[in-house]
């Protein structure tokens, strides 16, 4: 009797264990096609490039960003998903703006969101890749609105952007606007 109930005992741990183990991430969508950049000043169109199930933001890279990209300009591999139980999307809004010594030049943000399964966005940050000014940590912006369902053609301006570094209550929120494209 002994014998069975280690058994089964074992048997239950093993099933608790393995059910607890998150599944690999799993690509739904992905866009590897570079996108037009928009004018400059014009509405910026934020272009669905990856979508993927059983996955979460990697929060140590988002946290670290600074001293992740201390030695590399490579801020990406912070934007890639990891896994999880959300759903997860990547964007990125191409666009002309003024660089540096004034000349007019491409930049590229990137948009994350992860939602739940009703859809509902859990969290969220956007970030300019091109941001040339250190430390980098200062163009990192993250969600802070409530309750938002992601949809075709949302303004990112309700998601409320918040710097997640800043030195002046006046320089916090996100500036800009732009258009989620699901599409």
């Amino acid at each position: 009797m002994k014998k069975y109930f280690t058994q089964y005992l074992l048997s239950l741990i093993s099933v608790g264990l393995l059910s607890c183990q998150n599944k690999a991430v799993k690509i739904i969508f992905e866009n590897t096609q570079t996108g037009i950049a928009t004018k400059k000043n014009a509405t910026k169109i934020y272009t669905l490039k990856k979508k993927t199930a059983n996955s979460d933001f990697d929060y140590s890279k988002l946290k670290w960003l600074d001293d992740i990209t201390k030695d590399t300009l490579n801020f990406k591999p912070a934007f890639e998903p990891i896994g999880g139980i959300y759903t997860y999307y990547q964007f990125i809004a191409s666009f002309k703006g003024e660089g540096c010594l004034e000349k007019e030049q491409d930049f590229h943000d990137i948009l994350i969101i992860k939602t739940n399964q009703s859809n509902k966005i859990i969290d969220s940050y956007q970030y300019t890749l091109e941001w040339a000014e250190m430390p980098s940590q200062f163009d990192l912006y993250k969600l802070s609105a409530k309750d938002l369902p992601l949809t075709d053609n949302l303004d990112i301006s309700l998601l409320k952007f918040i710097r997640t570094d800043y030195w002046d209550e006046k320089d916090k929120l996100l500036n800009e606007g732009g258009i989620i494209k699901l599409k």
